[in-house]
């Protein structure tokens, strides 16, 4: 994969278009769109222009000048929603953008355009990840056996392991009863979305 694919990626992942990218570094489309054909190569001044527009670490982008990943994972600031915005994001028309209701951003290392953290305080359940204080929520992750899930109720947000069996899944947790569902036709009203990496601050 050359500079330039890695960098239209990059731009895709954090959804800034050719004419933005140029606009907040000062520069033409045409000489963005040269960037991502390789036509030409970024210089320091190019780089540095690059990581400020794009909110990314410098080492992230010299990785991208390099061959030695093909998958891109880049440190990005996400939305923290808490126990009131988190109501607000699954209430509202759209659940790709949880920063529309997010007060305040961290950064998080992840390929999910749509991830978020979240705090455990008021969840009805934290199956023992009580003590983080940070939890990143990757939403189009595809769960998969064993994984644990934020899942919305009725009555709320528990965190739940996910049990895979047979053509059954299991939302476990030890305080309340299990949740079964066939796995190609889920409840409906159940929202269920990966819990990836539990933080705790120093």
């Amino acid at each position: 994969m050359t500079f330039g694919e890695k960098l239209r990626k990059l731009m895709k992942t954090r959804g800034i278009k050719a004419i933005t990218l140029a606009q907040r570094m000062g520069v033409s489309c045409a000489y963005i769109s040269q960037l991502i054909t390789g036509i030409r190569r970024p210089g320091r001044e190019t780089l540095l222009k690059l990581s400020k527009s794009l909110e990314v670490p410098l080492d992230t982008l010299l990785m991208l000048d390099s061959d030695t990943s093909e998958k891109i994972l880049i440190s990005r600031k996400v939305p923290v929603l808490d126990e009131t915005k988190i109501d607000a994001w699954v209430e509202s028309i759209d659940l790709d953008y949880p920063s529309l209701v997010a007060n305040s951003f961290e950064y998080a290392t992840t390929d999910d355009p749509n991830a978020f953290y979240i705090t455990p305080k008021g969840l009805l359940s934290c199956c023992g990840l009580e003590t983080c204080d940070l939890l990143l929520i990757e939403p189009n992750k595809e769960m998969r056996n064993g994984d644990t899930a934020l899942v919305h109720l009725p009555e709320g947000f528990s965190i739940r392991k996910i049990v895979m069996k047979d053509n059954m899944m299991i939302l476990m947790d030890e305080k309340q009863e299990p949740i079964i569902s066939a796995k190609d036709n889920v409840n409906e009203g159940l929202k269920f979305f990966r819990i990836s990496v539990c933080i705790k601050k120093l």
